[in-house]
């Protein structure tokens, strides 16, 4: 082939939809023209094949997921795609070469992760210079956190110096004694507060749920990390200094808006 025909099959080639809103503002400091992964995308996934070079990151498989979300009706599991970086909870730098993708994607994601350090440090190492990590993160203000203390930086570092792997059972505590009933337009108005906002699990049964939770062991998935917009932006800049092996700075914040949970930012590798 000629190339005068291959620069008209490029001039041809159909360009990709149009991002929804949501997905465009959460990826709006990446260059999405590269090679990336995106983490979690279960039914909604932000970037779709083949329109993006992009490779799916979970903890389990298809097949697993739709099992384990099969009487969820929040999630439609015929819309999860196959995953094809299956971590186990290992972290991303076990399974991709250093600098090898050019953005990264991660929509509530992080405030799961155990050790968000490691894990932080793990996607900087794959990640090519001038890369970007694009986060959706839920801020605690609006959403079934509202009760609950927030996280400070010495929380994460004493999760990366264990290398944890799992919540540990103070987080998981945490999290299941003080998840509430809330919603981002009622905590908007102020006529849900973390004053009166009701738990969803009663104080009769509180005790008892973390008792058996604690005697089964094993992987309890659990909201580990708990910011409003502007701690979490305080929070990286402080633990930049603390990652020293690659030097990052917040490349976008787009903080909470009204009526909406969750906040954006993008995580830049200098």
């Amino acid at each position: 082939m000629r190339d005068g025909e291959v620069n008209r099959m490029r001039f041809f080639r159909k360009s990709p939809p149009a991002l929804e809103p949501r997905t465009k503002m959460i990826t709006s400091a990446l260059n999405l023209a590269g090679k990336g992964i995106e983490y979690g995308p279960l039914h909604a996934a932000l970037l779709r094949k083949p329109h993006y070079d992009v490779s799916y990151v979970d903890y389990a498989d298809r097949i697993s997921l739709a099992e384990h979300y099969a009487n969820d009706p929040n999630v439609d599991v015929s819309l999860i795609p196959e995953i094809d970086i299956v971590t186990g909870g290992k972290l991303i730098s076990e399974f991709l070469p250093k600098e090898s993708v050019d953005y990264i994607v991660a929509s509530h994601v992080m405030e799961h992760v155990p050790d968000l350090l490691g894990w932080l440090e793990a996607n900087l190492y794959v990640l090519k210079p001038g890369g970007g990590i694009a986060v959706a993160f839920p801020d605690k203000r609006y959403c079934f956190d509202l009760k609950r203390k927030s996280s400070m930086v010495s929380d994460l570092v004493a999760a990366y110096i264990e290398k944890r792997t799992m919540p540990s059972f103070q987080q998981i505590c945490d999290h299941f004694w003080n998840v509430s009933n809330a919603n981002a337009v009622d905590c908007w108005n102020s006529t849900i507060t973390a004053e009166n906002a009701e738990y969803v699990i009663d104080r009769e049964n509180i005790l008892d749920a973390l008792i058996d939770l604690k005697s089964k062991g094993g992987y309890v998935d659990s909201h580990c990390w708990v910011f409003a917009d502007f701690e979490f932006i305080e929070c990286i800049n402080s633990i930049r200094s603390i990652i020293k092996r690659y030097d990052f700075e917040v490349a976008s914040f787009y903080p909470t808006q009204p009526n909406t949970l969750e906040f954006y930012t993008t995580l830049k590798r200098i």
